[in-house]
C-alpha cells in the first residue's frame, strides 16, 4: 500500500506540472480557451474501492495459507524430541543436516510463492487503477473536463469547489463496474 501511495504521489506531481502549464495565461498569445480542471481524491477512491478491498482480503488469505503450508512442511520432517534423543551423535548430525536442507528448500519455495503473490497483487492493483482511469475519463468527457488530477486532497488541495471534485462519482461508478476482483 505504501508503494501505491508513492506511485500516486509521483503522478500527482506530474499532473500539477501539467495543470500549471494549462492554466498559464495564454491570452497574450491569442488563445482564450479556458481549461476545466477537476480532482479525484486518491485516498477516498483507493480506500472505498470494493475491488481493491476484495484484492487485499484475498492476498491476506493467500499469504496466511502460504505461511501455514510452510509451517506444516517443516513440521513433517522435524523429528520429535524423543525420536531425536534416541539417535546416535552421527545420526543426530545427519538428521539435522537433512532438516536444514529441507528447511532451506521449503524457504526458497515459500519465497518464490510469496514473490508470485506480490506480483499478483501488483497486477491486480494495476487493473483496478486502469478501471479507475477509464471511469474518470468517461465522467470527465461527459462533464467537459479537460484535466483530472488524481491527488490526495489531505495533502495537496488547499481549496476546491464541490463541482470540481469527481471523487464520489468515480468511486460510485468504479464500485458499480468492478465490485469484486479475482486475484490471478
Amino acid at each position: 500500500m505504501k508503494h501505491l501511495h508513492l506511485f500516486f504521489s509521483g503522478i500527482c506531481i506530474l499532473f500539477a506540472i501539467i495543470m500549471a502549464y494549462m492554466t498559464y495565461d495564454r491570452s497574450k498569445y491569442g488563445s482564450s480557451h479556458h481549461h476545466t480542471v477537476a480532482i479525484v481524491d486518491s485516498d477516498k477512491v483507493i480506500n472505498g474501492s470494493l475491488a481493491l478491498q476484495d484484492v487485499q482480503q484475498q492476498i491476506r488469505e493467500q499469504n496466511d495459507k502460504l505461511q501455514q503450508e510452510f509451517e506444516k512442511e517443516l513440521e513433517k520432517v522435524k523429528p520429535s524430541q524423543e525420536e531425536f534423543d534416541l539417535l546416535s551423535e552421527e545420526a543426530k548430525k545427519e538428521k539435522a543436516e537433512q532438516f536444514s536442507k529441507y528447511a532451506a528448500q521449503a524457504r526458497d519455495d515459500y519465497a518464490k510463492k510469496g514473490s508470485d503473490l506480490e506480483e499478483s497483487y501488483k497486477n491486480s492493483v494495476d487493473s483496478i487503477f486502469n478501471k479507475i482511469k477509464e471511469v474518470a475519463k468517461k465522467i470527465a468527457e461527459s462533464e467537459k473536463v479537460d484535466l483530472v488530477l488524481f491527488v490526495s486532497s489531505k495533502n495537496l488541495i488547499l481549496y476546491s469547489k464541490d463541482r470540481v471534485d469527481l471523487s464520489d462519482q468515480v468511486l460510485k461508478n468504479v464500485n458499480k463496474a468492478m465490485p469484486k476482483f479475482v486475484v490471478k
